[in-house]
């Protein structure tokens, strides 16, 4: 079955919005440790590098801030003078307006950039600029201004040789050439653009040369020319050019569509091959095979059982919506070898895998067990995220099987839970469940109620996509109400809203806005107008898809377009696009009816599942009424109440052996949840920060000077620090929760043990100028394991000096009674308020912070120091006030009030 057609809408949502951001998420690294940077430095022409750099970041994925940064940049230069500064702000506000297609403003920016560049001689960004000024006369399709500017860019990279920007204006001037339909031109400049690729050894310039002069052949018909350079260009591009490979996947099906048109002989044939070559556009595909490839080589290598079943799990969710079939093996071995070791995250993951597996499958009895199973996992775990997942999964699965009322009840438990969390974005996704639900029950007033409290939602969040989806959808409801107005007046405030690269939703906005206009049209005097409406935004629908290859609504949209066409009286012209339409439909009519045979035998399965659970309860209680008599009767009997009543006795006492044992296995688990919460919270966050570090440095290190490469480094290097400590840390946890920490209680000089920790740390504490106190008795001392004794010391001194500005003082002193020697180490720093003294040593509640110099902290180190400190039999608590610093104090048994250590 292929799959692609099976993904259901609300999980394309799901997909579109988690996509998004991801890919947020990514540039937000970066644009967090910039702003950092920014707050710190002191130095002006730093901060306009930095105001810059965080300008071009926003550049197109939120032009608005960009456009913020920019200026801040552009003032500041313009400040000190500094040409370079001022220059570089400019072009960035340029490229900003652009994006929000101020075009006055763009080229105003341009200009004092360019004439700047001009008096720094800085050849290659006026050649830059002169492009970027190019591009803005592109987009007002004002072609002469354009090739002109690309032209004077031209000309400047042939005089310093440069051949590899001298590539790109060619292929500008080419662009252009092609959409003012000189196709010669356009061939002549794309020829220049090849001889130079090839000097370069360039495969991927020249594949994109070859792709364009393909579709010139195919705009002039000459459709053998057209499919002879569109498969040149297949062979050229690198593995890695992913999208680009896509783009030419669909111009050559595209072609094949077009062929199968022109010949009717060989209709079904072309047809065939389009439909095969689009399968093959697979930049999901791809990536996730890459995916699949890596982790199937780190699942031959691993040896620990967790990390085997987080790579099975994670192989099986890369098959989701490529190959469910092949994933669902994996899913299976995860579950397996989680179920092997009682881990019930592996087991709720896997469970969770395999549920959306058979879902995409069309096997709904399958997916809703495994659904089941992965909430009750959930449940146990009390992961709220886990459980809104698992019971949104829920819903949707009885949406698609029409049980609407057992839909609503796991949607509304999904919404409750995240509105607890305040996950605004999965609130979004509940609420818009809902409405769809409500939709395909033609309740269109409780659709549109959740739809609109969707829409104030996106508002508060800023999501314009988000408004746009509300918007589109209310207007299909008014639309399904014959309330024409109002769905055309919500369909263009969708259309305003929706960014650029919604392409799919701005289609189906098209379709339904065309389809609204063509219903007008039928009840309305005014009906030419109002089917040349209709045509111009089906034929907007009809050119989007064509270009992303969705058949399915390009099938939609023929079929739109005959409807219009019929109803305008050109008659050949409808034929002609009924006759698209039936193409296309034939050709996912095989697809569609195995869709739909799936569903129905899921559906019968699902009732007569139902009907032997009603069986099943009429039995029970049959049964039910024959225990109570059999007790009557049993009753009057001695004999056999004494034995019913030793019975009792004995399942008591088995019950509580039970309950002893439960009790013993959960005190287990909440030990390895503990361990494994904190690398889910704890661990990530470095590795973020490594990551957003290293891919800054892979990105822009050609535009880096010595400075920022050095700061660069020298994050990297404090980062993999921090990771090692808490690495270390972890092991250090888990080995004591495991027993393997063997401890060898001794008695220790307590003043030597400090000097030394003290020792170890002098040099952090110089960098800060903070004087450190010794207040010890030289006979002072400390029954405990040594090593732990240091690292105890160590941790809570490293942590004061961390915490303590420069410049400040730290004491530690120790005494001892009869009973207890007690070690206090007290400082100067910024202390704590109520709510982090409270929860310091919780593990479950987040309080790390960071040091008065930036200083990373894990919040993890405390914790352990509490744990070996009790595991000692000794106690560790902590005064402090905000602003007035703190005071921690460690108490260890004397030798013989020492308890036995576990």
């Amino acid at each position: 079955m292929n799959t692609f057609y099976k993904i259901n809408k609300w999980l394309i949502g799901l997909l579109i919005a988690g996509n998004l951001i991801y890919g947020q998420n990514q540039n937000s690294q970066s644009i967090a440790i910039l702003k950092i940077e920014l707050q710190k430095t002191t130095i002006d022409t730093t901060k306009i590098k930095i105001l810059n750099e965080i300008s071009a970041i926003y550049k197109y994925s939120n032009a608005p801030e960009g456009i913020s940064y920019g200026k801040n940049a552009l003032a500041l230069a313009e400040k000190i003078h500094w040409k370079k500064g001022i220059a570089t702000a400019n072009k960035n506000l340029g490229i900003c307006n652009l994006t929000q297609s101020y075009y006055t403003e763009s080229l105003s920016h341009f200009q004092k950039a360019l004439q700047l560049y001009k008096e720094l001689q800085n050849q290659s960004a006026i050649s830059g600029t002169l492009k970027d000024m190019g591009l803005v006369y592109l987009a007002q399709k004002k072609y002469p201004e354009a090739l002109s500017y690309f032209n004077k860019a031209l000309k400047i990279n042939q005089l310093s040789d440069n051949k590899r920007l001298m590539v790109y204006n060619y292929n500008d001037i080419a662009d252009v050439y092609f959409k003012q339909n000189n196709n010669s031109k356009a061939l002549y400049h794309y020829s220049q653009s090849i001889t130079i690729n090839e000097n370069l050894k360039d495969n991927n310039g020249l594949a994109y040369c070859f792709s364009r002069i393909g579709e010139i052949y195919s705009t002039k018909k000459e459709y053998s020319k057209a499919l002879s350079y569109l498969s040149k260009a297949l062979e050229k591009y690198d593995k890695n050019q992913i999208e680009n490979i896509d783009n030419t996947l669909r111009q050559l099906s595209n072609v094949y569509l077009l062929m199968s048109q022109a010949d009717a002989k060989n209709k079904k044939k072309y047809v065939a091959l389009s439909i095969k070559t689009l399968e093959r556009i697979s930049s999901k595909q791809e990536q996730y095979s890459q995916s699949v490839d890596s982790l199937k080589e780190l699942l031959k290598k691993s040896t620990v059982d967790t990390t085997k079943i987080n790579i099975l799990n994670r192989i099986a969710s890369s098959y989701f919506y490529t190959n469910p079939k092949e994933g669902i093996p994996y899913g299976e071995a995860a579950l397996r070898l989680a179920i092997k070791i009682h881990w019930k995250k592996g087991i709720a993951l896997a469970n969770d895998h395999l549920g959306v597996c058979q879902w995409v499958l069309t096997d709904y009895p399958k997916a809703i067990n495994y659904f089941y199973k992965s909430l009750s996992s959930y449940e146990d775990l009390k992961d709220q995220n886990g459980i809104s997942g698992a019971y949104n999964n829920l819903g949707l699965v009885n949406v698609e099987i029409k049980k609407y009322n057992q839909a609503f009840a796991y949607f509304n438990k999904a919404y409750a839970i995240n509105k607890k969390t305040n996950n605004k974005i999965l609130m979004v996704y509940n609420l818009n469940n809902i409405a769809v639900a409500y939709s395909d029950k033609k309740n269109y007033a409780k659709a549109l109620e959740y739809y609109n409290k969707s829409k104030d939602l996106n508002f508060s969040m800023y999501d314009s996509n988000g408004l746009g989806y509300c918007y589109s959808k209310i207007g299909k409801i008014y639309s399904d109400l014959k309330e024409y107005s109002k769905s055309i007046y919500y369909f263009k405030k969708a259309l305003n809203n929706y960014d650029k690269g919604q392409t799919y939703n701005i289609g189906n906005t098209y379709i339904e806005m065309g389809i609204s206009y063509q219903k007008m049209a039928l009840e309305n005097s005014n009906k030419k107008q109002l089917l040349a409406e209709s045509f111009k935004y089906l034929n907007k629908a009809l050119h989007l898809f064509s270009e992303i290859g969705m058949f399915d609504r390009l099938s939609k949209c023929y079929f739109e377009l005959y409807k219009t066409k019929k109803e305008q009286g050109n008659f050949n012209e409808a034929l002609n696009y009924f006759e698209k339409h039936n193409t296309i439909k034939d050709s996912l009519f095989s697809n569609e009816s195995q869709n739909k045979l799936a569903n129905l035998q899921s559906k019968r399965e699902i009732d007569l599942r139902d009907k032997q659970i009603e069986i099943q309860k009429l039995k029970i209680n049959s049964n039910s009424r024959k225990v109570y008599l059999l007790v009557t009767m049993t009753i009057s009997i001695a004999l056999l109440f004494v034995l019913f009543f030793w019975l009792y006795v004995s399942k008591r006492s088995t019950n509580q052996l039970l309950l002893d044992k439960n009790e013993e296995i959960q005190n287990i688990n909440k030990q390895k949840d503990k361990f494994f919460s904190i690398i889910a919270h704890d661990l990530r966050g470095p590795f973020n920060g490594f990551l957003g570090l290293t891919e800054l440095l892979a990105e822009d290190i050609d535009d880096m000077d010595k400075e920022e490469i050095q700061f660069a480094a020298i994050n990297m290097r404090r980062s993999a620090h921090n990771l090692n400590n808490l690495l270390e840390n972890l092991l250090e946890w888990s080995r004591m929760e495991q027993g393997l920490i063997t401890f060898l209680l001794q008695e220790n000089k307590l003043l030597t043990v400090a000097s030394e920790c003290v020792s170890m740390l002098q040099d952090a504490a110089n960098k800060k100028e903070i004087k450190i106190n010794t207040t010890i008795p030289e006979d002072t001392k400390v029954y405990a394991d040594n090593n732990i004794l240091h690292a105890v010391i160590r941790n809570i001194l490293s942590n004061a000096i961390k915490f303590t500005p420069t410049k400040g003082t730290i004491n530690i002193e120790g005494k001892e009674n009869d009973a207890n020697t007690t070690i206090s180490i007290s400082d100067t720093g910024i202390g704590m308020n109520a709510k982090i003294l409270k929860n310091i040593f919780q593990l479950d509640v987040k309080s790390n912070r960071i040091g008065t110099d930036g200083e990373p902290s894990t919040g993890l180190g405390l914790i352990l120091c509490k744990e070996f400190v009790e595991k000692h039999g000794g106690k560790i608590w902590v005064e402090s006030e905000e602003g007035e610093g703190s005071t921690f104090h460690i108490s260890f048994p004397k030798k013989n009030n020492t308890v036995n250590l576990i």
